[in-house]
C-alpha cells in the first residue's frame, strides 16, 4: 500500500495537484448547499438542485465527447422532473416570508444563486473526475494512478481544505474532532464511505449520467422504505415522481424504444455523422425514390 501511494501520489505531484480542482469544487458545493438550505424552502431547493442533471449531461458532451441521442435527452429531462417531484413531496416547509408577511424575494434569489452554484460545481467536478479516472497517457513511462489512488488524492485535498474552515468556525479550546462520535455516527460514516467507493466504481465503469439515475433509484427506494418504517405519507406528487423516474430510467436504458431516425440521432447532427445503420437506411430509401434512368 505504501509503495503504491509513493509511486502513484508522492512521485507524481502534478497528477495529485490536478485532483485539487474537483476537491475544491466539491468543497464549494457543500458550502453553497448549506447556505442555500438556510435561504430556501426545502421544496424549492430540491427542485432547483435537479438542474445538475442537465449540467452533467451538457459537460459530458463538451468535455468527454459523449454522443447523447434525443431519446437519452428525453430520459435525462424526465429524470430531473421525476426526482424533483419525489423530493419535493418529502418537504413540508412553508415559504420563507419576511416580517411583514410578504415573500422575501431577495433572500430567495440569494438562495437560488447558491443552489445553482452548487449544481454547477457538482456537475463540473463529477465530469472532471470521470475524465481523470478514465484518462491514460500511453506515451509516458509513469503508470496512471488507479481508481483507489485517485480517491486517496481526492480525500487528501478535502482534508487540506476542510481543516482551515474547522479552525475558523470553532474556538481552539473547544476543538474536538471526535466530539459526538458514537456507534450510530461511526456506522453512518462507514456507510457513506462505502457509498463513495461505489460511486467511484460507477464513474469508472459507467459515467456520471448513470450515477444520476442510480441516485434517483436509491432516493425512490429510500422513500418507499420510509413508508413502513417511519410512517412516511405519500401523495399524488410522490406517485407521479416515482412513475416518471422509472419511465425515464427505462427510456435511457433502451428498455422503452423510440422508432424513427429523429429520436435515435444526436441533436444538430449532420447526415454524414449518422450511424451506419441509419445512413444506410436513408441511402436505400433515396435509391428507391430515385427515378429510373431513360435509355
Amino acid at each position: 500500500v505504501f509503495t503504491a501511494i509513493n509511486d502513484g501520489i508522492i512521485k507524481q505531484p502534478s497528477s495529485t495537484l490536478k485532483l485539487a480542482i474537483p476537491a475544491g469544487l466539491y468543497f464549494l458545493q457543500n458550502m453553497c448547499m448549506q447556505l442555500a438550505n438556510s435561504h430556501l424552502p426545502a421544496a424549492v431547493f430540491q427542485v432547483t438542485y435537479q438542474g445538475k442533471t442537465f449540467v452533467v449531461a451538457i459537460l459530458s458532451v463538451l468535455m468527454l465527447g459523449k454522443r447523447l441521442e434525443r431519446f437519452k435527452w428525453l430520459g435525462i429531462a424526465g429524470l430531473a422532473v421525476g426526482l424533483a417531484l419525489v423530493q419535493a413531496s418529502n418537504s413540508t416547509d412553508s415559504k420563507i416570508r419576511s416580517e411583514d408577511g410578504q415573500d422575501n424575494i431577495s433572500r430567495i434569489l440569494i438562495g437560488l444563486a447558491y443552489v445553482l452554484t452548487a449544481a454547477s460545481c457538482s456537475g463540473f467536478a463529477g465530469v472532471y473526475f470521470e475524465k481523470m479516472v478514465k484518462s491514460s497517457d500511453p506515451g509516458k513511462k509513469k503508470r496512471t494512478p488507479s481508481l483507489w489512488l485517485r480517491n486517496i488524492q481526492l480525500a487528501g485535498w478535502s482534508i487540506v481544505l476542510g481543516i482551515p474552515v474547522t479552525y475558523n468556525t470553532t474556538s481552539f479550546d473547544k476543538l474536538d474532532p471526535f466530539r459526538g462520535f458514537n456507534i450510530s455516527v461511526i456506522s453512518l460514516a462507514f456507510n457513506n464511505s462505502i457509498g463513495g467507493l461505489l460511486v467511484a466504481l460507477i464513474i469508472k465503469y459507467g459515467d456520471n449520467i448513470i450515477k444520476g439515475f442510480s441516485n434517483a433509484i436509491s432516493t425512490v427506494l429510500a422513500s418507499l422504505i420510509s413508508i413502513p418504517l417511519f410512517g412516511f405519507e405519500t401523495g399524488y406528487s410522490f406517485a407521479c415522481g416515482v412513475t416518471v423516474v422509472l419511465w425515464s430510467t427505462a427510456v435511457y436504458g433502451k428498455l422503452i424504444k423510440f422508432h424513427g431516425d429523429w429520436w435515435n440521432t444526436v441533436p444538430c447532427q449532420s447526415d454524414t455523422d449518422l450511424p451506419d445503420t441509419v445512413s444506410s437506411t436513408r441511402t436505400s430509401k433515396a435509391k428507391l425514390k430515385a427515378p429510373a434512368a431513360s435509355v
